[in-house]
């Protein structure tokens, strides 16, 4: 599964709003919406990323990290 921390990435770096970050690292409001709320994160190009990791000089999971989903035994079975 795949988890947005781009909020915590922005509250870090003082930006308010998704439409602050898209004026400053021209990507549309819609797709940083999507990350930002952690909407089918699985869409997200890679460059995308990596514009977003440049103006925050982070690493990928400081934007999006997948964490890994234990199976519960009835599911194994």
């Amino acid at each position: 599964m795949l988890k947005s921390n781009l909020a915590y990435t922005m509250l870090d770096h003082k930006i308010k709003s998704v439409a602050e970050l898209s004026r400053r690292v021209d990507i549309s409001r819609e797709t940083l919406r999507k990350i930002y709320n952690g909407e089918r994160l699985e869409t997200v190009s890679f460059e995308t990323v990596m514009k977003l990791c440049e103006f925050f000089n982070c690493k990928i999971e400081d934007i999006i990290e997948y964490v890994h989903e234990e199976k519960n035994s009835e599911e194994q079975s």
